[in-house]
């Protein structure tokens, strides 16, 4: 009984400290200071790993500081905590289109058409990528 509560109480604060880390994270995205915001968002991913929401907007910092690969991987960690998560789809196919890996990026956008996104905009905005990376 008294361990059952210890590992709630233990799981409940993870989850406040990883709010807590996150907000932060946000903050200092919001403010321009990528470096104090990938410590926050770093913090908040190691004690909550399958937080997509984390992961996520991770995965858009990695794209602001010019990390293509490493938010593709982060991309890659928030579908897999939730595979309906529309705008890692379209996040990913715009980073597989950057990278050259055409097929993947249009598997994206595949899954994300069915997820509700308007294929048009999606394809012109891959193709406009496509054009511009060669």
């Amino acid at each position: 009984m008294i361990l059952r509560f210890l590992s709630a109480f233990y799981g409940g604060m993870k989850s406040l400290s990883s709010g807590f880390y996150y907000n932060w994270g946000m903050t200092y995205a919001r403010w321009g200071q990528p470096a104090k915001a990938m410590y926050y968002l770093n913090r908040a991913a190691k004690l909550n790993s399958t937080g997509a929401q984390i992961y996520y907007q991770r995965g858009l910092l990695f794209i602001a500081m010019g990390q293509p690969e490493a938010a593709i991987h982060d991309f890659d960690t928030a579908i897999g905590a939730n595979p309906q998560y529309l705008e890692a789809y379209l996040n990913r196919s715009m980073m597989h289109a950057i990278a050259g890996r055409h097929e993947d990026a249009q598997n994206d956008v595949e899954k994300a058409v069915s997820l509700g996104a308007d294929r048009p905009s999606l394809e012109s905005q891959i193709a406009e990528l496509r054009k511009q990376n060669g």
